[in-house]
């Protein structure tokens, strides 16, 4: 006889249900009460999750880990994770579809938080199947790096306004400002930011609601990697233990610059970096804070401290006992001795530096450095004054080393992060009010040249630190611009109702070689003459062409990234089938998408994007 659906047991068909799409389970539950109590399992809807969304707010982490995972509402979390996606795809649905009020879509976005970031990544990878295919995949990636650096951002604010020091069970982390530094660079790349670098998963964490909230899941790796070559690790010494860990990670490769790279190559600025490319360099303050955090997984106390030149680490025992194991009272623990501190350069060797050497090279790098000065430099350092000095490690690099990383790193994404770390980070008493202006203006003028998407982030963030200042109204005006110009509808240039622009023989969208440099170009605007100013004029010798300035002019992307202004007789029409599809997409930036929704193989051009100034094109 055969059996129906309904007559299966309730733990046969939880098993089918999980194979099915969540939106099948609640089609299913909506046909009778035994379906509906069925599809309420709250590990069924765990796995929905767990196969659907991979990124959590740490807001929603904190909170959910406190409970027995059978008490957590799975379900609800599912139906808020879903709504939050269809926001952020009707968000940007309307971002490539409308010219006008893109600022208010990225702030729609963002707004969102950490959550929006699932559906950010899926519309970036499936943005090939797309009819708007270069629109969607340049506004998701735009809108994804204004989540990232508000993400990072507040992370930084959460050490300015140490939030986390309210929480013992939420120790503050050395890593994960570091780290915040890290999603500046991040862009599209699956694997390298903070949650990457600091928690697990937050699935397999309330599976285990009861361990440490704070895990950290590559650097986890490093410590069982000393586990297994040495299991009776935890019988040692706290000496011996780290100089186990460091001897170690030395021999992996995982602490300090190989390969015969550069010290000062970008790349080993980043804790994300070192962590996931595959070299794995990194600068002695990157190493010392791998170091540490894999000596603390064995019971020591270990920290960075900012030593002049040259981050070293500081271990010291647990309490009650000394670095040989022998038992100590808490006053002998107190006074900085050979028995209690422990200096070492994970960066180069697993040696112990005793502290007199290490202030004796103090008195002689600086002379005039005084008693107090000395303890700090040998004292652990905080994370807010290890970010900072990373951040001028990073501005500091291209000057030492102008050839490319090893592993790609966008440079202005690089000086944004440090830039803004800069801003944000030095207390009120550590800041002189001028320094203070110097860091906004340059970082004001990297957001204006290079991320003024990022109009929220900066308007929320930045905008309140500058009303003590004599400029303050400067930077309100600089926001209320940038907003208006947003929102302001372009006035169309129309071809034939408009004697002017009759004679402009090129259109929107259409690919060109430079006549004389022989680049590769799009045109995404023009004017019916020059309408450069006249010092812009002069230096380019604009009169010096045949066709001179009265002759149209055509704003146009580059194959290298750039803009230009191109004039009408330099351009040379490439034919539809001369460079293949993939090949021309592939040979200009992402920006390409806004300006342009596809490419169309037939007419060889690309599907304009900008009709509101360009109807007829």
């Amino acid at each position: 006889m055969d059996k129906t659906f309904e007559s299966l047991p309730d733990e046969v068909i939880r098993m089918i249900l999980a194979h099915l799409s969540p939106l099948s389970t609640i089609s299913l539950q909506q046909t009778c009460k035994r379906f509906l109590a069925i599809g309420h399992e709250p590990l069924l809807w765990k796995g929905y999750c767990q196969g659907a969304f991979r990124w959590w707010s740490q807001e929603w982490k904190y909170a959910e880990s406190q409970e027995d995972p059978s008490l957590v509402d799975w379900r609800g979390a599912f139906a808020v994770r879903h709504a939050q996606s269809c926001l952020v795809t009707k968000s940007l649905d309307k971002i490539i579809a409308d010219e006008t009020g893109r600022l208010d879509g990225i702030q729609e976005i963002v707004e969102i938080g950490y959550h929006a970031k699932n559906a950010l990544m899926d519309l970036y990878r499936n943005s090939p199947s797309s009819p708007n295919h270069l629109a969607q995949r340049y506004w998701s990636h735009a809108a994804l790096g204004c989540l990232h650096r508000l993400v990072a951002v507040e992370e930084w604010l959460a050490i300015k306004n140490e939030r986390r020091h309210s929480r013992p069970e939420r120790p503050v982390s050395y890593e994960r400002p570091l780290a915040a530094l890290d999603l500046f660079i991040l862009e599209q790349n699956m694997e390298g930011d903070i949650d990457d670098v600091s928690d697990l998963n937050i699935l397999s964490l309330i599976a285990e609601f009861n361990v440490l909230l704070k895990v950290f899941a590559r650097l986890d790796v490093y410590v069982d990697s000393v586990r297994h070559d040495h299991p009776t690790i935890d019988d040692m010494t706290p000496r011996q233990k780290a100089v186990i860990v460091a001897d170690h990670l030395l021999e992996k490769k995982w602490v300090g610059i190989h390969g015969d790279r550069h010290y000062h190559s970008l790349d080993h600025m980043f804790l994300g970096v070192s962590l996931f490319s595959s070299n794995r360099n990194s600068v002695p303050l990157i190493s010392c804070i791998i170091f540490c955090y894999v000596a603390r997984a064995f019971g020591l106390r270990a920290a960075p401290c900012s030593y002049p030149l040259h981050v070293h680490a500081l271990i010291q025992p647990p309490s009650g006992i000394d670095l040989d194991g022998h038992s100590i009272t808490e006053t002998e623990a107190q006074e900085p001795s050979s028995q209690t501190h422990l200096y070492m350069d994970p960066f180069n060797n697993s040696d112990p530096i005793s502290r007199a050497s290490l202030e004796s090279r103090i008195r002689f790098i600086g002379p005039t450095t005084t008693a107090s000065q000395t303890e700090v430099y040998l004292s652990a350092s905080s994370p807010r004054d290890l970010t900072i000095r990373t951040a001028h490690n990073i501005l500091a690099s291209p000057s030492h080393y102008a050839g490319p990383p090893l592993y790609p790193i966008n440079p202005n994404l690089a000086t944004y992060a440090a830039l803004f770390s800069l801003v944000l980070l030095p207390t009120p008493a550590t800041t002189h009010p001028a320094q203070l202006r110097q860091h906004l203006a340059v970082l004001t003028q990297q957001f204006l040249e290079f991320f003024d998407l990022d109009v929220h982030l900066f308007e929320t963030r930045i905008l309140p630190m500058t009303n003590s200042l004599p400029d303050a109204r400067a930077y309100r005006n600089l926001i209320h611009s940038l907003r208006e110009s947003d929102r302001e509808t372009r006035i169309p240039k129309y071809r034939t109702t408009d004697p002017r622009n009759q004679d402009v023989q090129y259109r929107v969208g259409q690919v060109f070689r430079h006549r004389r440099r022989q680049y590769l170009a799009i045109i995404y605007g023009w004017d019916p003459y020059c309408k450069m100013q006249e010092q812009w004029i002069n230096m380019n010798q604009v009169d010096t062409l045949p066709n001179g300035r009265h002759q149209p002019f055509y704003n146009v992307l580059v194959e290298d990234e750039s803009t230009r202004y191109v004039a009408e007789e330099n351009v040379v029409l490439l034919q539809p089938g001369e460079i293949s599809k993939e090949d021309l997409i592939a040979a200009f930036p992402i920006e390409i998408g806004k300006w342009f929704k596809a490419y169309d193989e037939l007419s060889g051009t690309f599907v304009s994007n900008v009709r509101q100034e360009y109807p007829e094109d």
